[in-house]
């Protein structure tokens, strides 16, 4: 083994790995699929009321309190 090998194998150690923020990807999720919904009512592929608004904003912001609620950890002071 090299000296440089030696080195670098000694001197390599695991970086420690964040946290999924999971409340930000349910309400990136949550984002993207009320975007493809309306994406796809503007190509005609589906055909949504305006009423059909409140309860799917509802839906992703519900999840967005859900996934809050089941994270646990230390509640805000």
């Amino acid at each position: 083994m090299t000296a440089m090998a030696q080195e670098t194998a000694a001197s390599a150690t695991p970086a420690p790995r964040a946290r999924v923020d999971v409340v930000a990807l349910v309400g990136g999720i949550a984002v993207a699929v009320l975007g493809a919904l309306l994406l796809l009512d503007v190509l005609d592929a589906v055909n949504l009321r305006f009423a059909a608004l409140a309860p799917l904003a509802c839906a992703a912001v519900g999840g967005v309190l859900l996934a809050r609620g089941l994270e646990g950890g230390e509640p805000p002071k």
